[in-house]
């Protein structure tokens, strides 16, 4: 027997198929093969080739809230806490200072006659609190006597001065709700504009990967992944942010598959194996479906090629024809016969084929071990 090795790329555990072939002078003639050979039937369908990468579970997104107020911090809120649209981030001088949503910090003074983008962003805010209807205010970028009789019913429920109007400092933005992580002033500290309050993250969950440079074109914003967790738990997943920096992968550190493992490889050499890119992934799984993880190692794997509608055959049932390229040995009511085919993808233990007489239904060996 003879060896053909066949390789499909991937990260972080190449696929390589062996596909037997028949030498002449073997002990056991084609006839005789053929007839204790089982058989497959050729299928049409989609094929999906994957390279996987290794990764860590975590929050998503990083934030760090900057005050806009001067003052002696009052209240602080405790790490892992979650703070919404509307609750307060830390309190000056007993002022509770709230979290809206956007990504224009509030840093100047909003009243009747302001203009912008800040104003768009108090008013989307004060709608999606409650204290407004669509049809009371128009979202838009000009402050109005709505817009202050709107804000007047926000600061009464906060529980400060009625003025009708915004100081800057008087509200924090972030894209979206917070899970705190570190709390930079301690209550009783003096704080100034532009001096950092907390750092925290998203309340979602998301899988930061480094991925190989030779593999970046397979991976793009918005495409959807499948997540490995602990305890052999898969989750769906889309691509949120592809970076743009290849940096180096030091020699001996490895990137979630070893060179052994790579073809064409036998060690890194000189300082560096390549480079990576760093790939954030959403994790789009409710919290339930994640079993109570909220940090711990995961396994990513990314669709590198598709093929649409193709005939397949197991990988096994190829075979090296003498002439080069390979053959499927059909098998129908006149009896065993070879018949060239075309190749096309590897993946999954099947392979794209195409040839004459080879459809859907035919039945081709499948040699056994």
């Amino acid at each position: 027997m003879c060896a053909v090795v066949v390789a499909a790329s991937a990260v972080g555990g190449v696929a390589w198929f062996l596909i037997l072939g028949q030498e002449r002078g073997t002990d056991d003639p084609p006839a005789r093969v053929a007839r204790t050979s089982p058989t497959k039937t050729v299928a049409r369908g989609d094929l999906v080739a994957t390279f996987q990468t290794n990764g860590r579970l975590g929050y998503s997104g990083s934030h760090r809230i900057v005050g806009g107020r001067a003052g002696t911090v009052t209240w602080v809120p405790r790490p892992g806490q979650v703070i919404e649209r509307g609750q307060p981030v830390y309190a000056l001088d007993q002022r509770p200072v709230p979290l809206m949503f956007g990504g224009v910090p509030f840093y100047r003074a909003l009243e009747p006659g302001s203009e912008g983008a800040d104003v768009r962003q108090l008013e989307e805010n004060l709608l999606a609190l409650g204290f407004t209807t669509a049809d009371e205010l128009r979202v838009d970028d000009a402050y109005t006597s709505t817009t202050a009789r709107v804000l007047t019913r926000w600061q009464h429920a906060l529980g400060v001065d009625e003025t009708g109007s915004l100081a800057a400092g008087d509200a924090v933005v972030a894209p979206g709700a917070l899970r705190v992580g570190a709390v930079e002033p301690l209550v009783g500290q003096r704080t100034e504009p532009g001096r950092a309050v907390l750092a925290g993250t998203g309340t979602g969950h998301s899988v930061r990967v480094d991925v190989p440079v030779e593999q970046r074109s397979f991976v793009r914003e918005g495409q959807t992944v499948s997540i490995l967790l602990p305890g052999s738990r898969t989750v769906p997943g889309r691509v949120e942010v592809v970076g743009t920096a290849a940096d180096p992968v030091p020699s001996g550190t490895g990137d979630g598959a070893s060179s052994a493992n790579r073809p064409g490889t036998s060690g890194c050499q000189g300082a560096t194996c390549g480079g990576q890119v760093t790939v954030e992934i959403a994790v789009t799984a409710s919290e339930a479906e994640l079993g109570g993880l909220t940090e711990g190692s995961a396994s990513v794997t990314f669709a590198a090629d598709t093929r649409r509608d193709v005939l397949s055959v197991p990988v096994e049932a190829l075979t090296a024809s003498p002439e080069g390229g390979f053959l499927v040995t059909v098998v129908d009511a006149s009896g065993p016969r070879s018949v060239p085919v075309r190749t096309g993808l590897f993946t999954s233990g099947r392979v794209e084929v195409s040839g004459p007489g080879i459809d859907v239904g035919i039945r081709v060996q499948v040699p056994t071990p």
